[in-house]
């Protein structure tokens, strides 16, 4: 784009500002009123693709959910890292593809933080329940209906600024309420009477119905019986099948997803009457492939309460399950649940801790809907973090779920170096079955050949030597239940030196070949000097700076190094010191050095009085007094300047006193390597490095 065409086209009414390198050109009016007519007017003239007035609009920073409760959901993050790392996996995937989790209990209706998405389910005991909370409530001081209401949202409350953030914030929830029918058993104390009854065949019905007629890919439960034993239920056999069919044949034929609850009987003191505390997982949480989920707390201790046992899995924080419970989730609407108003602050047990697992199964099918019910077991159990002794333990399972490996791990990877030094094929590992892949790879200047294509392989060149940098490859991976990217960061070419510029003391040095002492003066004492020297590409692997030479021992110097750039810290206190030192830096594909160097002086504003050229030499040595200037300036002695150079032992090589304005020294005869020039005139010594090369 010529922008000298817009300025004249707008007919002096603007004022050219800056222009990028992308093309884009700023302008400004010289009358403010006429921003928006001269914005339509640069665009109506054809010479742009796009012009739009520069207006200052606020920018929102996407941080962890701002959901109001969000900083009370300890189990989602907290400072001690006991939790389940649910915000780092929201940076992969807050639900690509929606994924139905059931929630088998006593109901679930819609609620202001679960946005549209409880759809109509199934009450075994109800033909026209839906799932929904019974109506038949009991006394209010026996019990209360909204267990099933809390465990909805820790699944998957909505990130909408409203109350608290699911796991799995674009899950749909499929209500089945099992807890429909009660009885009061008179021979307990006045708030212990309570019973929920269903028969065994209600049970399996409401598994099978989830699985398959709401098409549920994970089933959530939060309940158990009284007992660790199948054979104390009758007809129990119905239940196990109907978990086997959920595992086997659910989400057509890869198989559902069943998370129980591991219970609250562990033996305790509090234990309360009649409860009958036991050893054991109870069932159905101690079926065989059920996702069994004990409770810890904040601190990481199992909660005294927590069943346990062979059949552990998983673990996820919790509350007290007896009163103190504290975690916060959503409650019926208004007075109906547990606490008066939308959300409940007293949730717990392993109640809560089951919902966490079924979350995060929820957000690795969301990102690849092919696994298997199998391969989602296997990745929670082997990416959950280790607690208690090492490896699986009856009390903590395999450890706690964590989000983030969980999520990733569902994920495929991509195989290859992470160095491109040569041509190299990269492969997108276990792709969904019948998936459609393409990949690409960014900055394309870093390659050579094809830089896109289709399939699980990508075959990548870099471009040349000189040029060194860090890519993104990425796959694009059509499921055909959604698209996701997979990506991995290469390191292209060996590192580089970048010579372009240089500062030091916040002073930008133009492009040199090599720094010399010429140009890398440093005027005042006991000033501290930071030289930023930038470097290309993957450092991390080797960087080092080696002193060539310093010329006083007493000299102190320091050097830091981040990704991109070396900053050496060194400390001038006499005039003539000299520091010169190799910066060199490396990773697998190779290496690059270069050499810098700095030297302190009395500078009196030599730099414009005097011209010493070429510097390197191989040749001669022009040592010239600016027209300006005289020998009988303030620089000489009685009309003569005397010219001495010494080599880097400090022998002095040759000597001259001159009254021209212009000297040519011969420099053939020396060595190669470093000098010394000092012109000594009746104010001091001014010192040059000189550098002869053949």
């Amino acid at each position: 784009m010529n922008y000298q065409k817009v300025i004249d086209y707008c007919k002096g009414k603007v004022t050219f500002l800056s222009k990028s390198k992308y093309g884009t050109i700023t302008v400004t009016p010289k009358d403010i009123n006429e921003l928006l007519s001269l914005a339509n007017q640069i665009y109506q003239s054809g010479l742009v693709e796009w012009s739009e007035p520069n207006f200052i609009v606020e920018i929102i920073k996407h941080q962890s959910p701002t959901d109001p409760l969000f900083n009370q959901q300890y189990y989602l993050k907290q400072n001690n890292n006991i939790d389940i790392n649910a915000p780092k996996a929201w940076q992969l995937n807050t639900g690509l593809n929606v994924v139905r989790v059931a929630v088998i209990d006593d109901g679930v209706e819609e609620h202001e933080d679960l946005n549209g998405r409880v759809l109509q389910g199934f009450t075994p005991l109800d033909p026209n329940g839906f799932g929904a909370p019974t109506n038949n409530l009991p006394p209010a001081n026996e019990g209360i209906i909204g267990h099933g209401q809390a465990c909805a949202g820790i699944i998957g409350a909505t990130h909408n600024n409203v109350g608290i953030a699911g796991v799995s914030p674009s899950s749909e929830i499929v209500p089945i309420n099992i807890f429909n029918s009660w009885i009061l058993d008179f021979n307990f104390p006045a708030g212990q009477r309570l019973r929920w009854i269903e028969d065994a065949q209600n049970i399996a019905d409401a598994i099978n119905w989830a699985w398959d007629d709401g098409q549920s890919d994970i089933l959530s439960n939060s309940w158990g019986y009284n007992t660790t034993n199948p054979n104390n239920i009758i007809e129990s056999g119905q239940i196990i099948q109907a978990i086997n069919n959920a595992r086997t044949q659910g989400r057509g034929g890869l198989g559902s997803l069943v998370v129980f609850s591991s219970g609250n009987s562990n033996p305790r003191p509090d234990c309360p009457v009649g409860a009958g505390c036991f050893n054991g997982v109870t069932f159905p949480a101690n079926v065989d492939g059920v996702i069994t989920v004990g409770a810890i707390d904040r601190n990481g201790n199992i909660w005294n309460y927590s069943s346990r046992g062979a059949e552990m899995d998983l673990v996820a924080p919790s509350g007290n399950g007896a009163s103190n419970s504290d975690v916060v989730t959503t409650d019926r609407m208004g007075n109906l649940g547990y606490d008066p108003g939308n959300y409940t602050f007293t949730f717990g047990g392993t109640s809560a801790a089951a919902p966490q697992v079924s979350g995060v199964a929820a957000l690795m099918l969301s990102v690849n809907c092919n696994l298997t019910e199998n391969e989602v077991r296997s990745i929670l159990q082997q990416t959950a973090t280790d607690m208690g002794s090492a490896g699986f333990n009856n009390t903590f399972g395999f450890g706690r779920v964590n989000a983030f490996d969980a999520v990733q791990a569902a994920l495929p990877t991509i195989s290859g170096p992470d160095f491109l030094c040569t041509s190299s094929s990269y492969s997108l590992q276990n792709p969904p079955a019948g998936s459609m892949v393409s990949w690409s790879v960014s900055p394309t200047n870093l390659f050579s050949g094809a830089t896109s294509g289709t399939g699980a392989t990508a075959s990548l060149s870099p471009a040349s030597s000189a040029i060194s940098g860090t890519a993104t490859l990425t796959f694009n991976v059509n499921t055909g239940c959604g698209e996701i990217e997979i990506t991995k960061d290469i390191t292209v070419g060996s590192p580089k030196i970048n010579m372009g510029t240089y500062s030091y003391n916040n002073n930008t040095q133009p492009t040199q070949p090599y720094f010399s002492i010429i140009n890398n003066v440093v005027c005042d004492l006991y000033t501290p000097v930071s030289a930023e020297i930038p470097i290309e590409a993957g450092i991390s692997n080797f960087h080092n700076l080696q002193i060539l030479h310093v010329s006083d021992p007493s000299l102190t110097y320091n050097v830091t190094f981040s990704d991109d750039l070396a900053t050496i810290y060194f400390d001038f206190w006499d005039y003539g010191q000299e520091i010169i030192f190799r910066l060199t830096t490396q990773n697998d594909c190779g290496s690059d050095f270069k050499d810098f160097a700095f030297r302190s002086e009395q500078c009196y504003g030599y730099l414009s009085d005097y011209k010493i050229y070429p510097n390197p030499a191989s040749d001669v040595l022009n040592i010239e007094i600016n027209q300006s200037e005289s020998p009988e300036s303030k620089y000489s002695k009685n009309g003569k300047i005397e010219l001495k150079l010494f080599d880097a032992s400090g022998n002095e090589v040759h000597a001259a006193v001159t009254s021209e304005k212009k000297t040519i020294v011969d420099v053939r005869k020396f060595k190669y390597g470093f000098y010394y020039l000092h012109i000594i005139h009746q104010e001091g010594v001014i010192r040059r490095q000189i550098r002869i090369e053949k």
